[in-house]
């Protein structure tokens, strides 16, 4: 539980960004994601996330963030605008 905790608010600190696409969810300021971790993309430094509405979310963090993740962890993340 510590550990998830741990790498639930270090995700929500790290989460850089939010990409949406026509199937996902579009953000709408910083709103906190719960979910489970669908996917990891170590080449890209991207994450999916489905949430318990069943929506998938996709976000960028850091290589040491995706290092700590695994499959079927449930974490929290922050959800922001993408920056142009």
């Amino acid at each position: 539980m510590r550990k998830t905790l741990i790498i639930a608010t270090a995700a929500l600190a790290l989460a850089l960004s939010h990409c949406a696409t026509a199937t996902e969810a579009k953000p709408s300021g910083n709103e906190i994601v719960a979910g489970e971790v669908m996917s990891i993309d170590t080449e890209d430094n991207h994450i999916k996330v489905r949430s318990s509405d069943g929506i998938l979310h996709e976000f960028e963090a850091t290589k040491a963030t995706l290092d700590d993740l695994k499959v079927g962890d449930r974490i929290e993340a922050r959800k922001r605008a993408a920056t142009k």
